[in-house]
C-alpha cells in the first residue's frame, strides 16, 4: 500500500470539514436529509480543485436530469408500477450507455449520475406522488449544498490547483522520455526498463488531456494560454511516436547490420547526450544552436538514392536519420510550448490545435447499458413479487451498482469488494446508531465522534488505487447512519431490514455480473486489438482526410488501456505490447503513404493504391476475426515500380513503404504476415555492410 503524505493528511481534515459544515448547514436549514449533504462531500472530494470543480458541475447536472426524469416518470406512471419500473430501468441503462462511451471524460460522470438519481428520487416519490415534487427538490438542495460546501473548502483552503499537477506531469514526462531516448540511442537500457520508460511515458501523456480539462477550471494561465496546453500534447504525443519508431529501428539494425549501427553510433550518442542530460528541462542558452546545427549534420550523413538501391539497410540508417532529426525539432518545440504554458503566454503556431480522441466500444457499451436494464427490472420483479417493504432500496442500490460498475473488466470482483466493505459499515452504523449516538445530543459532539472514523476514510480515500477499494466504506456508512432532521433511527429490527435490503441490492449486481457478464481482461484485450485493426482499415481505406492527431490520440489511449491490462513479465502478452506500439507506426506510415504518392508518376501511385487497398482488406479481415495469413505481395511490386520509376524522388515514400513492410512482418503473430523479413523481397539484394 502506498504511504500517506501530508497531502493526504491535508486532503483529509479538508473533507471531513466540509463534510461537517455541509452537514451542519443541513441541520440549520431543517433539510429532511441531511447526511445526504455530507455524503456528496465525500463523493465529489478530490485533492485536485479543479477535479472538485469539473465533477461539482457534472454532479449537479446530473443530478437536476435525474431529478427532472424522475419527475417526469412519476408523473406519468405512478399510478402503474410495472411501467414505471420498466421506463425507469430502460433509463438507468441508456444513461449507463451514455456514460461508458464517454469514459473518463467528466461528462460521463454526470450522464451516470442521471440515471440512479432517477432511482434515488423517482422510486420513493412513486410511492407517495403527492410529494414528489418537494421530494425531489430536497434532494436537490441537499446534493447541490454537499457540493457547494466541497468547492468552498478546496478552493480557499491550502487548493491544490490542477495547473500544479499538469506542470508536474508534463516535467515527468519529458525527463522519462529523455531517459528513455538516451538509454535507447546509446544502447544502454535493459529490455525491463525500456519498457517500464515507456508505459510511465503513455500513461502520462494520456493523463496530460484530463490534466488540461482539469486545469481550466482552476489555473488562470492555463487559461489564459489558450490553445497552448492541446498543442503541448499534441508535440508530446508526436516526441512519443518518434521515439518509439526510432527504438524499433535501431533495434532492428542492431541485430541485422551491426557494421552499420556502429558507424551510425556516434550521431545517435551525440543525440542522446544533446537530449539526456543532467537537467533536461533546463537547456543551455546555446540550445536551440546546438540542435539546429546536430539537424544540419544529420542531414548531410543521410545515405544517398544510389546508396539506398545497392544497400537495403541504408533504407533503415535513413529512417532512423529522418527520425532523429524530428525528434530534436520537436523536443524543441516542446520546451517551447512548456514555458509559453507555464507564463500563460499564447503561442502562435503554424497548425491548428491537435484534436483529441478517446476510442469508443460502442458494444461494450450496449453490454453495460443491457446488464443495468435487466439487473433493475429483476431487483425490481422481486420486490414487487415479495412486497418487501424495504424492497425500494435493494431496487436504487443495483441500479447504483450497475452503473458505476458495468465498464470495469470484471465488475463481478468489484462488485464483491463493494459488498464487503458495506458489511464492515453496516456493523460501523450499527455501533453508531445503536451504542455512540443515544449518548450525544448536539452538533460538537457528533463531529467528536465522527472524526476517529472519517479522518483514516480521507487518507486513505485520497491514496490512488487504495481511494477506490475503500469509497464504499465511507459513503455507505453515511447512507446507513442516515442522518435527520426528522428522527433518527432507533428501532433494530427496522435497520436490519433497511441494511439488508441495501445489501440485496449489491447481491443482485454481483449475480447479475457473473452471469452476464463473464468475459473478463481477455475479451477486453481482444476489443482493444480489434479497435487497433479497425482504426488502421480505416485509414487505409477511406479516401477522405485523416486527422492526424486525433488517429494519434486514439491509438495512445488505446496502447495506454492495453499496457494497465498485459503482464509485461509473460512474453506472448509482451509481444502484443509491441505490436500495439508498432501500430502505430504503421499507420503514420499509411499516411505517408497517401499523402506522398499524388506527387509521383502515376504508375507508382497506383501500385500505392494497391499496397493501401491490400492492406484495408487485410486489417478489415482480420478486425472481423476472418484469419488469413498473408504476404501482402502488393508491397513487394510497389517497391519494385518505386526503384525502376521513380528515382530520387521517391526517397521517402521508398523509406515509408519499406518501414511498413518490415513493421508488419516483425510483429506477424499480431498482423498475421507471413515470411518475416526486414524489407520486401525486391530490396533484398545486398551489398557487404
Amino acid at each position: 500500500m502506498p504511504q500517506p503524505t501530508w497531502r493526504e493528511v491535508v486532503f483529509s481534515i479538508k473533507t471531513f470539514g466540509a463534510a461537517m459544515l455541509a452537514l451542519y448547514i443541513a441541520f440549520i436549514l431543517e433539510l429532511t436529509q441531511p447526511s445526504w449533504a455530507m455524503l456528496t462531500v465525500f463523493v465529489v472530494s478530490q485533492p485536485i480543485t479543479g477535479m472538485v470543480v469539473a465533477k461539482s458541475l457534472f454532479r449537479v447536472t446530473g443530478t437536476v436530469v435525474g431529478a427532472t426524469m424522475a419527475l417526469v416518470l412519476v408523473g406519468a406512471f405512478a399510478q402503474i408500477g410495472p411501467f414505471f419500473l420498466a421506463s425507469l430501468a430502460l433509463w438507468i441503462g441508456l444513461c449507463t450507455f451514455v456514460a461508458v462511451m464517454l469514459r473518463d471524460a467528466p461528462a460521463a460522470y454526470g450522464a451516470m449520475l442521471s440515471g440512479y438519481t432517477a432511482a434515488i428520487i423517482g422510486i420513493p416519490a412513486a410511492l407517495a406522488p403527492d410529494t414528489a415534487f418537494d421530494y425531489a427538490v430536497g434532494r436537490c438542495l441537499e446534493i447541490i449544498l454537499g457540493i457547494g460546501c466541497a468547492t468552498l473548502v478546496s478552493q480557499l483552503v491550502f487548493p491544490r490547483r490542477a495547473g500544479e499537477a499538469l506542470r508536474i506531469s508534463v516535467d515527468a514526462t519529458l525527463v522519462a522520455a529523455a531517459r528513455w531516448v538516451g538509454d535507447v540511442l546509446r544502447g544502454e537500457g535493459e529490455e525491463e526498463r525500456t519498457f517500464t520508460d515507456q508505459r510511465k511515458m503513455i500513461a502520462d501523456v494520456i493523463a496530460l488531456d484530463a490534466l488540461r480539462v482539469y486545469a481550466n477550471f482552476d489555473t488562470p494561465s492555463v487559461r489564459a494560454a489558450g490553445n497552448v496546453a492541446r498543442h503541448l500534447q499534441g508535440q508530446v504525443l508526436t516526441l512519443l511516436s518518434l521515439l518509439v519508431s526510432i527504438n524499433d529501428r535501431v533495434a532492428l539494425l542492431r541485430s541485422n547490420a551491426a557494421a552499420k549501427q556502429e558507424a551510425l553510433q556516434p550521431l545517435l550518442s551525440e543525440t542522446a547526450d544533446l537530449l539526456d542530460r543532467d537537467d533536461p528541462l533546463q537547456p543551455s542558452v546555446e540550445f536551440s544552436t546546438e540542435i539546429v546545427a546536430l539537424q544540419r549534420k544529420i542531414m548531410q550523413a543521410l545515405p544517398s538514392f544510389d546508396e539506398l538501391v545497392r544497400d537495403h539497410r541504408n533504407i533503415l540508417v535513413r529512417n532512423i536519420l529522418i527520425r532523429l532529426r524530428d525528434a530534436l525539432g520537436t523536443w524543441q518545440r516542446v520546451l517551447d510550448l512548456r514555458d509559453s504554458l507555464y507564463a500563460g503566454r499564447p503561442l502562435k503556431m503554424p497548425e491548428a490545435a491537435p484534436s483529441s480522441s478517446r476510442y469508443r466500444d460502442v458494444t461494450l457499451a450496449l453490454v453495460a447499458g443491457a446488464i443495468s436494464t435487466v439487473t433493475v427490472l429483476i431487483a425490481s420483479a422481486f420486490w414487487v413479487a415479495t412486497g418487501w417493504p424495504h424492497g425500494s432500496t435493494a431496487v436504487i442500490y443495483s441500479g447504483i451498482m450497475c452503473s458505476i460498475l458495468a465498464s470495469l473488466d470484471d465488475p463481478a470482483t468489484a462488485a464483491e469488494n463493494f459488498l464487503r466493505m458495506t458489511l464492515i459499515s453496516a456493523v460501523a452504523a450499527a455501533i453508531y446508531l445503536f451504542a455512540i449516538f443515544p449518548k450525544i445530543d448536539d452538533f460538537p459532539s457528533l463531529v467528536v465522534v465522527l472524526l476517529p472514523f472519517y479522518l483514516p476514510f480521507g487518507v486513505l480515500l485520497a491514496l490512488p488505487r487504495i481511494g477506490t477499494q475503500v469509497t464504499p466504506l465511507g459513503l455507505n456508512l453515511v447512507a446507513l447512519m442516515s442522518l435527520s432532521n426528522i428522527s433518527m433511527q432507533t428501532d433494530m429490527a427496522a435497520y436490519i431490514n433497511s441494511a439488508s435490503a441495501l445489501l440485496a441490492g449489491i447481491v443482485a449486481s454481483i449475480l447479475s455480473f457473473r452471469l452476464l457478464r463473464p468475459l473478463g481482461t481477455e475479451w477486453t484485450v481482444r476489443r482493444i486489438r480489434r479497435g487497433i485493426l479497425q482504426d488502421l482499415e480505416r485509414i487505409a481505406g477511406t479516401t477522405a482526410p485523416v486527422d492526424i492527431s486525433r488517429f494519434a490520440s486514439r491509438m495512445f489511449d488505446r496502447i495506454n488501456a492495453l499496457f494497465w491490462r498485459l503482464d509485461m513479465g509473460q512474453p506472448d502478452q509482451r509481444a502484443t505490447m509491441r505490436s500495439a506500439l508498432s501500430a502505430l507506426r504503421i499507420g503514420f506510415n499509411i499516411l505517408n503513404l497517401k499523402a506522398t504518392k499524388a506527387s509521383l508518376p502515376s504508375t507508382v501511385s497506383r501500385s500505392i493504391d494497391q499496397v493501401l487497398a491490400a492492406l484495408a482488406t487485410h486489417f478489415g479481415d482480420l478486425k472481423d476475426g476472418v484469419s488469413r495469413t498473408t504476404t501482402l505481395p502488393e508491397i513487394d511490386h510497389a517497391a519494385a515500380v518505386l526503384l525502376e520509376e521513380a528515382g530520387p524522388a521517391g526517397e521517402d515514400i521508398l523509406t515509408a513503404l519499406v518501414a511498413l513492410g518490415s513493421a508488419l512482418h516483425r510483429h506477424q503473430d499480431f498482423f498475421d504476415v507471413a515470411r518475416p523479413h526486414i524489407v520486401p523481397d525486391a530490396l533484398r539484394s545486398e551489398a557487404p555492410a
